[in-house]
């Protein structure tokens, strides 16, 4: 992710399951740029990406139940909070648990048509 130039953080996709048309997304920004909507619009169009040009049915995110900025990006962008899973990462000096959440394309759709007419 670049902001004015400069490489403030990444992005991208994790995981494309092919056969079941899905993936998963992962990112991480330095402290210093949060807050600036870069991760958002970031988020906002790898998805768009996924569903249009690649044609996958779901996009996946998996945030630390801790890391409460991510989740309310990921929840701001209307993706769906769908389970948890204890103690699945590694972070620091501790394991995390972790939220996962999922967007379908048909609901990404719907999202994506009505956000456009409020902004026309």
């Amino acid at each position: 992710m670049w902001f004015h130039n400069k490489l403030v953080g990444v992005i991208g996709f994790q995981r494309i399951d092919w056969m079941n048309r899905n993936v998963e997304i992962g990112y991480w920004i330095n402290a210093e740029h949060q807050g600036f909507g870069i991760v958002t619009k970031s988020c906002q169009t790898l998805v768009d990406y996924a569903f249009h040009e690649y044609r996958l049915n779901r996009v996946q995110i998996r945030c630390a139940t801790e890391n409460k900025k991510s989740c309310a990006i990921i929840e701001r962008l209307g993706f769906m909070k769908e389970g948890r899973i204890r103690q699945a990462e590694f972070l620091y000096d501790h394991y995390v648990d972790l939220f996962i959440y999922g967007m379908i394309a048909d609901q990404w759709k719907v999202r994506h048509s009505i956000e456009t007419r409020r902004n026309v």
